[in-house]
Protein backbone atom coordinates (compact mmCIF):
# COMPACT_ATOMS: atom_id res chain seq x y z
CA UNK A 1 0.00 0.00 0.00
CA UNK A 2 1.53 3.28 -0.97
CA UNK A 3 0.64 5.58 1.77
CA UNK A 4 0.14 9.52 0.92
CA UNK A 5 0.55 10.62 4.44
CA UNK A 6 2.69 10.51 7.34
CA UNK A 7 1.48 10.92 10.80
CA UNK A 8 3.30 14.11 11.63
CA UNK A 9 1.24 16.48 14.24
CA UNK A 10 4.16 19.18 13.43
CA UNK A 11 2.43 19.90 9.97
CA UNK A 12 -0.14 21.44 12.13
CA UNK A 13 2.38 24.16 11.94
CA UNK A 14 1.48 24.81 8.49
CA UNK A 15 -1.82 26.15 9.04
CA UNK A 16 -0.84 29.55 10.51
CA UNK A 17 1.88 29.74 8.14
CA UNK A 18 1.63 32.74 6.26
CA UNK A 19 2.83 33.38 2.70
CA UNK A 20 2.07 35.87 0.11
CA UNK A 21 0.81 34.50 -3.06
CA UNK A 22 2.72 35.44 -6.16
CA UNK A 23 0.87 36.54 -9.50
CA UNK A 24 0.39 34.06 -12.35
CA UNK A 25 1.61 36.85 -14.25
CA UNK A 26 5.54 36.33 -12.67
CA UNK A 27 5.39 32.16 -12.78
CA UNK A 28 8.26 32.52 -15.73
CA UNK A 29 8.21 29.18 -17.24
CA UNK A 30 5.35 27.44 -15.04
CA UNK A 31 2.68 29.42 -16.50
CA UNK A 32 1.64 29.88 -20.35
CA UNK A 33 -0.66 30.47 -22.44
CA UNK A 34 -0.20 29.63 -25.88
CA UNK A 35 -2.59 30.66 -29.09
CA UNK A 36 -0.57 28.95 -31.97
CA UNK A 37 -1.13 25.62 -32.75
CA UNK A 38 -0.47 22.80 -30.67
CA UNK A 39 -0.97 18.77 -31.42
CA UNK A 40 -2.48 17.11 -28.80
CA UNK A 41 -2.79 13.46 -28.15
CA UNK A 42 -5.14 11.90 -25.68
CA UNK A 43 -3.63 8.43 -23.89
CA UNK A 44 -6.40 6.66 -22.42
CA UNK A 45 -4.71 3.03 -22.77
CA UNK A 46 -1.74 2.36 -20.38
CA UNK A 47 0.29 -0.14 -22.72
CA UNK A 48 -0.40 2.38 -25.41
CA UNK A 49 1.09 5.21 -23.17
CA UNK A 50 4.13 2.83 -22.30
CA UNK A 51 4.50 2.32 -25.92
CA UNK A 52 4.78 6.03 -26.88
CA UNK A 53 6.98 6.79 -23.57
CA UNK A 54 9.24 4.31 -25.00
CA UNK A 55 8.75 5.91 -28.80
CA UNK A 56 9.65 9.12 -27.40
CA UNK A 57 12.89 8.20 -26.05
CA UNK A 58 13.98 5.75 -28.78
CA UNK A 59 13.44 8.72 -31.15
CA UNK A 60 14.83 11.43 -29.01
CA UNK A 61 18.26 13.03 -31.14
CA UNK A 62 19.85 15.83 -28.31
CA UNK A 63 17.87 15.69 -24.85
CA UNK A 64 15.31 13.78 -23.13
CA UNK A 65 14.00 15.07 -19.20
CA UNK A 66 12.02 12.74 -17.17
CA UNK A 67 10.31 13.71 -13.49
CA UNK A 68 8.66 10.90 -11.94
CA UNK A 69 7.03 11.06 -8.62
CA UNK A 70 7.31 6.88 -8.91
CA UNK A 71 10.19 5.05 -10.79
CA UNK A 72 10.07 1.10 -9.94
CA UNK A 73 12.05 -1.79 -9.80
CA UNK A 74 9.98 -3.79 -12.41
CA UNK A 75 9.11 -4.51 -15.79
CA UNK A 76 7.89 -1.07 -16.80
CA UNK A 77 10.78 0.48 -14.86
CA UNK A 78 13.01 -1.81 -17.12
CA UNK A 79 11.78 -1.67 -20.46
CA UNK A 80 12.08 2.69 -19.91
CA UNK A 81 15.40 2.28 -17.88
CA UNK A 82 16.90 0.38 -20.46
CA UNK A 83 15.93 2.54 -23.31
CA UNK A 84 17.06 5.27 -21.86
CA UNK A 85 20.55 4.04 -21.10
CA UNK A 86 20.75 3.00 -24.95
CA UNK A 87 20.26 6.58 -25.56
CA UNK A 88 22.83 8.30 -22.90
CA UNK A 89 25.52 5.94 -24.69
CA UNK A 90 24.46 7.10 -27.97
CA UNK A 91 25.42 11.03 -26.82
CA UNK A 92 21.88 11.92 -25.52
CA UNK A 93 21.39 14.01 -22.69
CA UNK A 94 19.70 12.65 -20.04
CA UNK A 95 17.94 13.82 -16.56
CA UNK A 96 15.54 12.42 -14.60
CA UNK A 97 14.17 13.28 -11.30
CA UNK A 98 12.46 11.00 -8.83
CA UNK A 99 10.69 11.96 -5.65
CA UNK A 100 12.08 10.47 -2.65
CA UNK A 101 9.08 10.18 -0.73
CA UNK A 102 9.95 7.30 1.77
CA UNK A 103 6.66 4.85 1.04
CA UNK A 104 6.71 4.66 -2.54
CA UNK A 105 11.04 5.39 -3.22
CA UNK A 106 12.52 2.44 -4.98
CA UNK A 107 15.20 4.38 -6.94
CA UNK A 108 17.70 4.59 -4.51
CA UNK A 109 21.75 5.46 -4.43
CA UNK A 110 22.29 1.68 -5.57
CA UNK A 111 20.06 2.18 -8.97
CA UNK A 112 21.22 6.40 -9.45
CA UNK A 113 25.03 5.19 -9.19
CA UNK A 114 24.54 2.97 -11.83
CA UNK A 115 22.50 5.00 -14.29
CA UNK A 116 25.22 7.53 -13.61
CA UNK A 117 27.85 4.85 -15.03
CA UNK A 118 25.73 4.92 -17.92
CA UNK A 119 25.78 8.64 -18.52
CA UNK A 120 22.30 9.42 -17.31
CA UNK A 121 22.10 12.12 -14.69
CA UNK A 122 19.78 11.56 -11.69
CA UNK A 123 18.60 14.24 -8.78
CA UNK A 124 16.36 13.74 -6.11
CA UNK A 125 13.66 16.30 -4.85
CA UNK A 126 13.07 16.67 -1.27
CA UNK A 127 15.42 13.64 0.22
CA UNK A 128 14.15 15.19 3.39
CA UNK A 129 14.59 13.07 6.88
CA UNK A 130 11.18 12.36 8.70
CA UNK A 131 12.85 14.55 11.42
CA UNK A 132 12.00 17.40 9.46
CA UNK A 133 8.72 16.92 9.67
CA UNK A 134 7.57 20.25 7.66
CA UNK A 135 9.99 20.01 4.51
CA UNK A 136 9.36 16.19 4.16
CA UNK A 137 5.27 17.15 3.81
CA UNK A 138 5.97 18.53 0.72
CA UNK A 139 6.59 16.41 -2.34
CA UNK A 140 6.97 16.60 -6.07
CA UNK A 141 3.91 15.06 -7.22
CA UNK A 142 4.84 15.69 -10.99
CA UNK A 143 4.64 13.08 -14.13
CA UNK A 144 6.00 14.20 -17.21
CA UNK A 145 8.62 13.45 -20.22
CA UNK A 146 10.20 15.69 -22.66
CA UNK A 147 12.01 14.60 -25.50
CA UNK A 148 14.06 17.31 -27.73
CA UNK A 149 12.52 19.99 -26.28
CA UNK A 150 9.79 19.62 -28.49
CA UNK A 151 7.28 16.87 -27.31
CA UNK A 152 5.83 16.17 -23.83
CA UNK A 153 3.71 14.01 -22.51
CA UNK A 154 2.11 14.54 -18.54
CA UNK A 155 -1.19 13.00 -16.71
CA UNK A 156 -1.39 10.30 -13.96
CA UNK A 157 0.83 7.78 -14.51
CA UNK A 158 4.38 7.06 -12.85
CA UNK A 159 7.06 4.23 -14.31
CA UNK A 160 5.30 1.35 -12.90
CA UNK A 161 3.32 -1.75 -13.64
CA UNK A 162 0.29 -1.05 -12.62
CA UNK A 163 0.22 2.44 -14.72
CA UNK A 164 0.55 0.46 -18.06
CA UNK A 165 -2.03 -2.62 -17.84
CA UNK A 166 0.67 -5.06 -16.23
CA UNK A 167 0.29 -5.86 -12.89
CA UNK A 168 -1.53 -9.15 -12.46
CA UNK A 169 -2.92 -8.23 -9.25
CA UNK A 170 -4.48 -4.53 -9.56
CA UNK A 171 -4.20 -1.84 -12.14
CA UNK A 172 -4.78 1.67 -12.57
CA UNK A 173 -6.75 3.55 -15.16
CA UNK A 174 -5.14 6.49 -15.74
CA UNK A 175 -5.19 8.98 -18.73
CA UNK A 176 -2.34 10.90 -20.13
CA UNK A 177 -1.66 14.17 -22.65
CA UNK A 178 0.77 14.55 -25.12
CA UNK A 179 1.68 17.70 -26.64
CA UNK A 180 3.81 18.55 -29.48
CA UNK A 181 4.97 22.62 -30.11
CA UNK A 182 6.11 25.58 -28.75
CA UNK A 183 4.29 24.85 -25.23
CA UNK A 184 6.76 22.53 -24.62
CA UNK A 185 9.44 24.80 -24.29
CA UNK A 186 7.46 26.23 -21.16
CA UNK A 187 6.92 22.01 -19.97
CA UNK A 188 11.00 22.10 -20.28
CA UNK A 189 11.71 25.66 -18.44
CA UNK A 190 9.26 24.15 -15.57
CA UNK A 191 11.27 21.01 -15.79
CA UNK A 192 14.47 23.59 -14.63
CA UNK A 193 12.85 25.00 -12.28
CA UNK A 194 12.65 21.62 -10.41
CA UNK A 195 16.21 20.46 -11.28
CA UNK A 196 17.66 23.71 -9.92
CA UNK A 197 15.37 23.83 -7.41
CA UNK A 198 16.69 24.23 -3.33
CA UNK A 199 15.02 21.16 -2.18
CA UNK A 200 16.58 19.11 -5.16
CA UNK A 201 19.34 17.33 -4.67
CA UNK A 202 22.11 15.40 -6.57
CA UNK A 203 21.93 11.73 -6.19
CA UNK A 204 24.72 10.63 -4.67
CA UNK A 205 27.52 8.03 -6.21
CA UNK A 206 28.17 4.98 -3.63
CA UNK A 207 31.66 3.91 -3.72
CA UNK A 208 32.84 0.12 -2.02
CA UNK A 209 33.42 1.20 1.64
CA UNK A 210 36.98 0.77 2.85
CA UNK A 211 38.37 0.00 6.19
CA UNK A 212 39.73 3.45 6.95
CA UNK A 213 36.35 4.86 6.22
CA UNK A 214 35.94 3.56 10.00
CA UNK A 215 37.37 4.65 13.16
CA UNK A 216 39.98 2.59 14.60
CA UNK A 217 40.54 1.10 11.25
CA UNK A 218 43.39 0.94 8.39
CA UNK A 219 43.10 -0.40 5.65
CA UNK A 220 46.04 -2.82 6.02
CA UNK A 221 44.19 -3.88 9.21
CA UNK A 222 44.67 -7.54 8.28
CA UNK A 223 48.12 -7.55 8.06
CA UNK A 224 48.65 -5.91 11.40
CA UNK A 225 48.52 -8.22 14.47
CA UNK A 226 47.64 -5.90 16.85
CA UNK A 227 44.83 -4.03 14.99
CA UNK A 228 41.86 -5.73 16.22
CA UNK A 229 42.79 -6.06 20.34
CA UNK A 230 41.17 -2.79 19.80
CA UNK A 231 37.31 -2.52 21.15
CA UNK A 232 36.60 0.18 18.92
CA UNK A 233 38.33 -1.49 16.22
CA UNK A 234 36.32 -4.26 16.44
CA UNK A 235 33.06 -2.73 16.08
CA UNK A 236 34.29 -0.87 13.47
CA UNK A 237 35.08 -4.39 11.50
CA UNK A 238 31.03 -5.20 11.94
CA UNK A 239 30.31 -2.04 10.72
CA UNK A 240 32.68 -2.10 7.70
CA UNK A 241 31.38 -5.59 6.89
CA UNK A 242 27.91 -4.56 6.94
CA UNK A 243 28.08 -1.94 4.75
CA UNK A 244 30.37 -4.33 2.50
CA UNK A 245 27.47 -6.77 2.40
CA UNK A 246 24.97 -3.71 1.79
CA UNK A 247 27.19 -2.40 -1.13
CA UNK A 248 27.47 -5.47 -3.01
CA UNK A 249 23.89 -6.76 -2.43
CA UNK A 250 22.73 -2.90 -3.58
CA UNK A 251 24.74 -2.81 -6.14
CA UNK A 252 23.97 -6.68 -7.54
CA UNK A 253 20.04 -5.95 -7.45
CA UNK A 254 20.78 -2.48 -9.67
CA UNK A 255 23.16 -3.58 -12.11
CA UNK A 256 20.32 -6.27 -12.50
CA UNK A 257 17.71 -4.06 -13.07
CA UNK A 258 19.84 -2.62 -16.61
CA UNK A 259 19.26 -5.88 -17.88
CA UNK A 260 16.03 -7.06 -19.69
CA UNK A 261 14.78 -10.59 -18.43
CA UNK A 262 12.54 -13.07 -20.48
CA UNK A 263 9.32 -11.94 -19.22
CA UNK A 264 10.56 -8.04 -20.01
CA UNK A 265 11.34 -8.86 -23.72
CA UNK A 266 7.99 -10.79 -23.85
CA UNK A 267 6.19 -8.21 -22.45
CA UNK A 268 8.06 -5.71 -24.91
CA UNK A 269 6.77 -7.49 -27.49
CA UNK A 270 3.29 -7.42 -26.82
CA UNK A 271 4.19 -3.32 -26.20
CA UNK A 272 4.95 -3.44 -29.60
CA UNK A 273 1.95 -5.13 -31.22
CA UNK A 274 -1.00 -4.56 -29.27
CA UNK A 275 0.65 -1.29 -27.59
CA UNK A 276 1.21 0.36 -31.15
CA UNK A 277 -2.58 -0.50 -32.55
CA UNK A 278 -3.89 0.79 -29.46
CA UNK A 279 -1.58 4.14 -29.87
CA UNK A 280 -2.93 4.81 -33.55
CA UNK A 281 -6.78 4.99 -32.47
CA UNK A 282 -5.91 7.33 -30.00
CA UNK A 283 -7.38 10.73 -30.50
CA UNK A 284 -4.98 13.58 -32.22
CA UNK A 285 -6.27 16.92 -32.57
CA UNK A 286 -4.71 20.42 -32.92
CA UNK A 287 -5.43 22.79 -30.02
CA UNK A 288 -5.04 26.55 -30.85
CA UNK A 289 -5.58 27.73 -27.23
CA UNK A 290 -3.55 25.63 -24.90
CA UNK A 291 -2.15 26.64 -21.34
CA UNK A 292 0.29 24.86 -19.30
CA UNK A 293 0.27 25.71 -15.54
CA UNK A 294 2.58 24.04 -12.70
CA UNK A 295 3.54 24.41 -9.36
CA UNK A 296 6.89 25.88 -8.35
CA UNK A 297 9.20 23.90 -6.47
CA UNK A 298 9.14 24.62 -2.47
CA UNK A 299 7.08 25.46 0.58
CA UNK A 300 3.83 27.44 0.99
CA UNK A 301 1.04 29.48 -0.92
CA UNK A 302 3.34 31.05 -3.21
CA UNK A 303 4.34 28.02 -4.73
CA UNK A 304 0.88 26.76 -5.89
CA UNK A 305 -0.13 28.15 -9.18
CA UNK A 306 -1.95 24.96 -10.72
CA UNK A 307 -4.56 25.12 -8.32
CA UNK A 308 -5.77 28.88 -9.30
CA UNK A 309 -5.41 28.39 -13.06
CA UNK A 310 -8.16 24.93 -12.51
CA UNK A 311 -10.20 27.05 -10.44
CA UNK A 312 -10.27 29.69 -13.08
CA UNK A 313 -11.15 27.42 -15.70
CA UNK A 314 -13.82 25.85 -13.43
CA UNK A 315 -15.46 29.65 -13.24
CA UNK A 316 -15.41 29.73 -16.76
CA UNK A 317 -18.19 26.65 -17.36
CA UNK A 318 -22.07 27.24 -17.74
CA UNK A 319 -23.43 23.93 -18.41
CA UNK A 320 -21.61 20.83 -16.76
CA UNK A 321 -18.27 19.45 -15.76
CA UNK A 322 -17.06 16.23 -15.67
CA UNK A 323 -14.31 15.68 -12.79
CA UNK A 324 -12.85 12.00 -12.63
CA UNK A 325 -10.03 12.13 -9.41
CA UNK A 326 -8.66 8.95 -8.03
CA UNK A 327 -9.43 10.75 -4.63
CA UNK A 328 -11.98 12.99 -3.59
CA UNK A 329 -11.49 14.84 -0.25
CA UNK A 330 -13.31 18.30 -0.69
CA UNK A 331 -11.42 21.43 1.18
CA UNK A 332 -12.10 24.71 1.43
CA UNK A 333 -10.47 25.49 -1.85
CA UNK A 334 -12.10 22.79 -4.06
CA UNK A 335 -15.55 23.13 -1.56
CA UNK A 336 -15.41 27.13 -3.00
CA UNK A 337 -15.07 25.73 -6.45
CA UNK A 338 -17.91 23.17 -6.24
CA UNK A 339 -20.22 25.91 -4.27
CA UNK A 340 -20.09 28.14 -6.70
CA UNK A 341 -20.85 25.79 -9.58
CA UNK A 342 -23.59 24.74 -7.86
CA UNK A 343 -25.12 28.46 -7.09
CA UNK A 344 -24.78 28.34 -11.03
CA UNK A 345 -26.82 25.62 -11.37
CA UNK A 346 -23.65 24.08 -13.76
CA UNK A 347 -24.48 19.92 -13.44
CA UNK A 348 -21.36 18.37 -12.05
CA UNK A 349 -20.76 14.94 -12.37
CA UNK A 350 -17.17 13.30 -10.53
CA UNK A 351 -16.29 9.49 -11.04
CA UNK A 352 -13.76 8.34 -8.56
CA UNK A 353 -13.14 5.36 -6.32
CA UNK A 354 -14.67 2.78 -3.81
CA UNK A 355 -13.51 1.30 -1.22
CA UNK A 356 -12.65 -1.62 -3.36
CA UNK A 357 -10.90 -0.53 -6.09
CA UNK A 358 -9.32 2.06 -3.96
CA UNK A 359 -5.79 2.03 -3.62
CA UNK A 360 -5.75 4.42 -0.46
CA UNK A 361 -8.12 3.22 1.93
CA UNK A 362 -7.68 6.01 4.42
CA UNK A 363 -9.11 8.69 1.60
CA UNK A 364 -12.11 6.29 1.23
CA UNK A 365 -12.47 7.33 4.83
CA UNK A 366 -13.03 10.67 4.37
CA UNK A 367 -15.26 9.95 0.75
CA UNK A 368 -17.49 7.86 2.60
CA UNK A 369 -18.38 10.25 5.79
CA UNK A 370 -18.47 13.52 3.75
CA UNK A 371 -20.36 12.42 0.50
CA UNK A 372 -23.66 12.94 1.29
CA UNK A 373 -23.54 16.84 1.50
CA UNK A 374 -22.93 16.99 -2.79
CA UNK A 375 -25.21 14.33 -3.32
CA UNK A 376 -27.61 16.00 -1.39
CA UNK A 377 -27.05 19.25 -3.61
CA UNK A 378 -26.94 17.51 -6.68
CA UNK A 379 -23.84 16.23 -7.86
CA UNK A 380 -24.01 13.37 -9.51
CA UNK A 381 -21.00 11.01 -7.82
CA UNK A 382 -20.18 7.40 -9.55
CA UNK A 383 -17.73 5.29 -8.18
CA UNK A 384 -15.80 2.68 -9.62
CA UNK A 385 -16.88 -0.98 -8.74
CA UNK A 386 -12.84 -2.42 -9.23
CA UNK A 387 -13.13 -4.09 -12.69
CA UNK A 388 -13.06 -3.43 -16.49
CA UNK A 389 -14.72 -4.64 -19.38
CA UNK A 390 -12.21 -6.09 -21.85
CA UNK A 391 -13.83 -5.47 -25.38
CA UNK A 392 -13.70 -1.97 -24.64
CA UNK A 393 -10.57 -2.03 -22.91
CA UNK A 394 -7.92 -4.33 -24.40
CA UNK A 395 -5.58 -5.96 -21.99
CA UNK A 396 -3.01 -8.80 -21.50
CA UNK A 397 -5.34 -11.85 -20.62
CA UNK A 398 -3.86 -12.70 -17.64
CA UNK A 399 -4.56 -8.97 -16.31
CA UNK A 400 -7.85 -9.13 -16.90
CA UNK A 401 -8.90 -10.33 -13.76
CA UNK A 402 -6.97 -8.61 -11.67
CA UNK A 403 -8.67 -5.30 -9.32
CA UNK A 404 -9.31 -2.32 -11.57
CA UNK A 405 -9.00 1.54 -10.13
CA UNK A 406 -9.07 5.06 -11.48
CA UNK A 407 -6.30 7.11 -10.98
CA UNK A 408 -6.87 9.81 -13.91
CA UNK A 409 -6.85 13.65 -12.80
CA UNK A 410 -8.97 15.11 -15.80
CA UNK A 411 -11.57 17.23 -16.54
CA UNK A 412 -13.68 18.68 -19.52
CA UNK A 413 -15.92 21.48 -19.08
CA UNK A 414 -18.97 22.49 -21.45
CA UNK A 415 -17.86 20.10 -23.93
CA UNK A 416 -15.07 21.75 -25.29
CA UNK A 417 -12.62 22.64 -22.65
CA UNK A 418 -10.15 19.33 -21.24
CA UNK A 419 -7.90 19.85 -18.57
CA UNK A 420 -5.51 16.90 -17.96
CA UNK A 421 -2.56 16.16 -15.37
CA UNK A 422 -1.28 15.00 -11.58
CA UNK A 423 -3.77 16.92 -9.74
CA UNK A 424 -6.08 15.30 -7.60
CA UNK A 425 -9.20 16.38 -5.87
CA UNK A 426 -7.85 16.11 -2.96
CA UNK A 427 -5.85 18.45 -0.07
CA UNK A 428 -2.31 17.25 -0.99
CA UNK A 429 -2.95 18.10 -4.36
CA UNK A 430 -4.59 21.36 -3.37
CA UNK A 431 -1.96 22.65 -0.47
CA UNK A 432 1.22 20.51 0.05
CA UNK A 433 2.41 18.32 -3.24
CA UNK A 434 3.66 20.06 -6.27
CA UNK A 435 1.78 19.34 -9.44
CA UNK A 436 1.24 20.14 -12.98
CA UNK A 437 -1.54 19.99 -16.37
CA UNK A 438 -2.17 20.67 -19.64
CA UNK A 439 -5.38 22.33 -20.35
CA UNK A 440 -7.12 22.92 -24.12
CA UNK A 441 -10.08 25.45 -24.44
CA UNK A 442 -12.23 25.13 -27.36
CA UNK A 443 -11.70 21.70 -28.86
CA UNK A 444 -15.12 19.71 -28.96
CA UNK A 445 -12.77 16.66 -30.92
CA UNK A 446 -11.05 16.69 -27.92
CA UNK A 447 -13.68 17.11 -24.96
CA UNK A 448 -15.60 14.63 -27.49
CA UNK A 449 -12.73 11.74 -26.68
CA UNK A 450 -12.32 12.43 -23.32
CA UNK A 451 -15.66 12.50 -22.15
CA UNK A 452 -16.30 9.38 -23.93
CA UNK A 453 -14.18 7.86 -22.28
CA UNK A 454 -14.89 8.72 -18.80
CA UNK A 455 -18.22 7.96 -19.72
CA UNK A 456 -16.87 4.07 -20.34
CA UNK A 457 -15.31 4.57 -16.04
CA UNK A 458 -18.83 5.64 -15.16
CA UNK A 459 -20.23 2.29 -17.21
CA UNK A 460 -18.01 0.22 -15.11
CA UNK A 461 -19.40 2.33 -12.02
CA UNK A 462 -22.07 2.15 -8.91
CA UNK A 463 -23.91 5.64 -8.82
CA UNK A 464 -24.45 7.33 -5.57
CA UNK A 465 -28.40 8.44 -4.81
CA UNK A 466 -29.05 11.87 -2.73
CA UNK A 467 -28.25 10.08 0.40
CA UNK A 468 -24.32 9.26 -0.98
CA UNK A 469 -25.63 5.91 -1.00
CA UNK A 470 -25.28 3.23 -3.68
CA UNK A 471 -28.61 3.97 -5.83
CA UNK A 472 -28.73 0.23 -6.74
CA UNK A 473 -29.19 -0.87 -3.03
CA UNK A 474 -26.02 -2.99 -3.50
CA UNK A 475 -23.47 -2.57 0.03
CA UNK A 476 -21.03 0.59 -0.56
CA UNK A 477 -17.93 -1.91 0.30
CA UNK A 478 -19.36 -5.09 -2.41
CA UNK A 479 -16.39 -7.00 -2.57
CA UNK A 480 -14.18 -5.82 -0.11
CA UNK A 481 -11.77 -8.41 1.92
CA UNK A 482 -12.51 -7.87 5.41
CA UNK A 483 -8.96 -7.39 6.28
CA UNK A 484 -9.42 -4.12 4.26
CA UNK A 485 -12.57 -3.24 5.87
CA UNK A 486 -10.89 -3.67 9.57
CA UNK A 487 -8.24 -1.25 8.17
CA UNK A 488 -11.05 1.54 7.02
CA UNK A 489 -12.75 1.60 10.35
CA UNK A 490 -9.50 1.88 12.64
CA UNK A 491 -8.62 4.56 10.17
CA UNK A 492 -12.36 6.20 10.32
CA UNK A 493 -11.16 8.58 13.43
CA UNK A 494 -7.44 9.56 12.17
CA UNK A 495 -8.61 10.34 8.39
CA UNK A 496 -11.03 12.52 9.38
CA UNK A 497 -8.64 14.36 11.49
CA UNK A 498 -5.70 14.24 9.70
CA UNK A 499 -7.87 14.62 6.86
CA UNK A 500 -5.32 17.85 5.80
CA UNK A 501 -2.59 15.21 5.11
CA UNK A 502 -4.60 12.96 2.55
Amino acid sequence: MKLKFYLVAAMMTLASTAFSARNMKDSEGVYRRRTEPQQITILDSGIASLKKRLDMIEGAKRSIEMEYFIYSIDTAGRLITDALIRKARQGVKVRVIVDTSLPIFELNKYYASVLKEAGIEVHYYNPAVLVRVVTVQFRSHRKTLIVDGIEGITGGRNIADEYFDLSREYNFLDTDIVVKGSIVQDMLKSFEEFWNAELTENAPVVSAPRPSDFPNLSDDYQNDPWALQDKDARISLSRFKGEVSRYKEGTAKAKAFTVLTPEDHRVRRYVDTLGAQLLAKETTAICNDTLFAADFPGMGEKTRVLRKQLALEASLATKKVFIESPYFVVKKEISTILDDLIRRKVQINVVSNSLYSTDAFYTQAVFDTRIRRWTELGVNVWMHKGAINPSVYPVLPEVRGSRWGTHSKRAVIDEKTIMVGTFNMDPRSTNINAEMALICRDNPKLAKALQENIQQHIDGAAKLNRYGLREDGRPMHENVPLSKKVLFWMTLPLANVLDFLL
